[in-house]
């Protein structure tokens, strides 16, 4: 499936049914892209073990050394199926989501003798529309989206916000603690901050405020929210405005003190927008600053940070890639010009 032209459909997302091939593998996996295969070497991730990479571009428009690696995990992510690595804070165990036909589905390895286990679907997921996982700072729990009924007896959730109108899966996010024993049943997350059909991507700060995504139709844009944490419950999301607020926004990764955060911005050709970074000044974010064009042209979506907070992991057209955020964080601490 080959690139299409955003103006054809009204949002330029994964969500949609006219899109990209990495949209259709997103949202709509049975029509998957043509991945890149693995090129051999290997590389130790300092925090997460083995895994195998070759380095395919270096970002040299400001940072020479600045480079995105493949991630395979020894072999046991596919770039033709698998997205959105998500780790416990000890590199222990992953999650990601696997495309299989029409499915989506969270998948779980462990690292074992340093290396990785075969894949298995994750307890709580198999049966429904199940994408997007994220792990908790301290790892006590982990959220991921779901069109799975909200009630008993319900039906799945759908949504006709894209692609025309079409129906397609909705999503709402829920929650899995761990336990003694590996990790719980999966509970809605509620009404607050599940209040429309479509609620998506979360990412979760140290103090468990959380960030999401959600489509505004009047404005054709997908925006950020954000809901703190109190008492034991999620309070009334505020929306997070980073550069124009008529700007659409993807896929929000908050560092877990929230002074930074990484997200794809804007409305390009093939993709869900340009990977940018910005950084919390008082009261209100700094304006964004684009990656560069050789961290962006594979379009690189789905960011998710690290353990470490100093590299983000991101899925693009050819497969899942690390890129170390270093130059700029470095930038941000010492008050210099940013990367451009």
């Amino acid at each position: 499936m080959g690139h299409e032209e955003h103006e054809a459909y009204e949002e330029p997302t994964r969500r949609g049914l006219k899109m990209t091939c990495f949209e259709a593998h997103k949202y709509y996996p049975s029509s998957k892209f043509q991945a890149t295969p693995d090129r051999g070497s290997s590389w130790i991730h300092p925090i997460v073990a083995a895994a195998l990479v070759t380095i395919m571009f270096v970002a040299t428009s400001a940072f020479a050394g600045v480079v995105a690696v493949p991630v395979t995990l020894g072999g046991v992510i596919h770039s033709d199926s698998d997205d959105t690595l998500a780790f416990t804070p000890d590199g222990s165990t992953v999650f990601f989501d696997r495309s299989e036909g029409p499915h989506k589905t969270v998948m779980i390895a462990h690292r074992v003798a340093n290396h990785w286990s075969k894949p298995e679907v994750a307890s709580f997921s198999g049966q429904w529309f199940d994408q997007d996982p994220v792990v908790s700072p301290d790892g006590s729990y982990m959220l991921f989206n779901s069109d799975r009924p909200t009630q008993p007896g319900g039906k799945p959730l759908t949504q006709n916000y894209f692609g025309g109108g079409v129906t397609a899966p909705g999503a709402n996010i829920w929650r899995v603690d761990r336990t003694t024993h590996g990790w719980g049943k999966p509970v809605w997350l509620g009404a607050i901050v599940n209040s429309d059909v479509f609620i998506d991507f979360a990412s979760i700060a140290s103090d468990n405020t959380l960030y999401f995504m959600r489509w505004n139709a009047e404005g054709k844009a997908m925006q950020f929210w954000r809901s703190a944490y109190k008492n034991g419950q999620y309070q009334s999301p505020e929306r997070v405005i980073l550069g124009k607020p008529s700007e659409t926004l993807h896929d929000p990764a908050i560092a877990p003190d929230q002074s930074f955060i990484v997200f794809d911005s804007g409305r390009i050709k093939g993709g869900l927008g340009r990977l940018k970074i910005a950084f919390r000044d008082g009261d209100h974010w700094g304006e964004p600053i684009d990656l560069g064009d050789d961290l962006n042209k594979d379009l690189p979506w789905g960011s998710h940070l690290a353990p470490d907070g100093h590299n983000v992991y991101v899925t693009g057209n050819s497969g899942i890639w690390q890129i170390s955020l270093d130059p700029w964080l470095k930038a941000s601490r010492n008050n210099e010009r940013p990367p451009l």
